[in-house]
């Protein structure tokens, strides 16, 4: 039988590993399995946490008497929120860079993810289904369908 001559395998090489944030169970054990990942194949990892303007934004309201000072500190709160959120994370994983951006957390991983020049995403996913869903999306099937490198979910275990 004749051999097929086929193309040689490349080694895989993971060097940098992007771990969006949202401070959900979930998103915490992504960041569990990243840095395991990491340890293993000597890469480096970015968490990255995006600030929602929109959702901001949303929760406000589209208000004529709500001031710019309102907003402002509503926004200094959730900066602030963030930061301190992230540095729990930098404590826990002291070898991860930590980043905080501002935007649509779906264009942002993806951007983040070529800025850091990322060969693989690892994030939580929230499981939604239905109507929780068609409201607000699911940000790790967006990554997955639109990023450029492999991307990794990972999903809490429901207790029986």
């Amino acid at each position: 039988m004749p051999q097929s001559k086929s193309a040689p395998v490349r080694p895989v090489s993971v060097t940098r590993i992007l771990v969006p944030m949202d401070f959900s169970r979930d998103a915490s054990l992504a960041l569990r399995w990243a840095a395991a990942l990491a340890t293993s194949l000597k890469a480096k990892v970015s968490v990255l946490h995006v600030i929602d303007l929109t959702q901001i934004t949303m929760a406000i309201g589209h208000h004529d008497l709500t001031s710019a000072r309102v907003i402002d500190g509503v926004f200094k709160r959730v900066r602030a929120d963030a930061e301190a959120n992230m540095a729990r994370a930098a404590r826990r994983y002291p070898r991860a860079r930590t980043v905080i951006r501002e935007g649509n957390p779906r264009a942002v991983i993806l951007d983040t993810a070529k800025r850091e020049r990322a060969d693989l995403i690892v994030m939580g996913t929230h499981g939604r289904t239905g109507l929780a869903r068609l409201l607000f999306g699911s940000v790790a099937e967006h990554v997955v369908r639109h990023s450029p490198v492999p991307v990794l979910t990972v999903r809490q275990q429901k207790r029986s």
